[in-house]
């Protein structure tokens, strides 16, 4: 009887084979396709990586090199290739800059509101926004300055970003708000940071007095 049982066993599991064979191998099929793809796009985006950080040792290469139509070609490969890397965000940080020290502070600023708009990770659109206040602040356009930073209610880069409310107000002749920004940006900078010196000048310029720093 036992012989028996196990050869119905053994023809029910044939039998269920002969049914069903084809599915369990397809299944199994797009099981292994599933983990090549992921195996491929982990490649892939490792290499896509890889290919935006080349092409921003280059840009920095010709903005080094004083270039400036190798850093306007590397800069558009960026933006146009690598738009979801965050080297293309740095990339548009670094040809502001380098725009800028050229005396083009227009084409700066548009390259900085461009790449604000586009950035995708939040630190780095934080970055690039506070970076167009500056600049916006130095060309002359306070009010739009302080516009950028009523973005920025809580900001990730709280020392940086009330130092910069604390120069708008200056500029616009606000110097009680100006103290209070720069208070506010000492509360936020480590004692042994290398701005707390200049923003403690700032403070006193402003009208105001620095915090007194506790025993050591």
């Amino acid at each position: 009887m036992d012989q028996i049982d196990e050869y119905e066993q053994g023809e029910n599991v044939r039998k269920w084979l002969r049914q069903n064979g084809s599915s369990l191998v397809t299944g199994i099929a797009l099981g292994l396709a599933c983990v090549f793809a992921w195996q491929w796009w982990q490649g892939k985006g490792v290499h896509h990586e890889q290919e935006a950080a080349t092409q921003f040792v280059a840009l920095t290469d010709a903005i080094e090199a004083n270039d400036a139509g190798r850093t306007a070609s590397f800069a558009a490969v960026l933006a146009k290739d690598f738009p979801d890397s965050a080297y293309a965000s740095l990339a548009s940080l670094r040809v502001a800059a380098f725009q800028q020290s050229h005396g083009k502070t227009a084409e700066a600023l548009s390259t900085l509101a461009k790449a604000q708009a586009a950035a995708k990770d939040p630190d780095l659109s934080e970055m690039l926004s506070l970076r167009l206040a500056r600049l916006q602040l130095i060309a002359g356009k306070p009010g739009e300055a302080a516009k950028q930073m009523d973005r920025l209610p809580n900001s990730r880069f709280p020392a940086v970003a009330e130092e910069l409310r604390g120069d708008i107000a200056m500029a616009t002749g606000h110097r009680e708000q100006a103290q209070k920004a720069y208070l506010a940006a000492l509360t936020n900078l480590d004692q042994a940071a290398p701005t707390r010196r200049l923003v403690e000048l700032k403070l006193i310029d402003a009208g105001g007095q620095p915090p007194t720093q506790p025993e050591t």
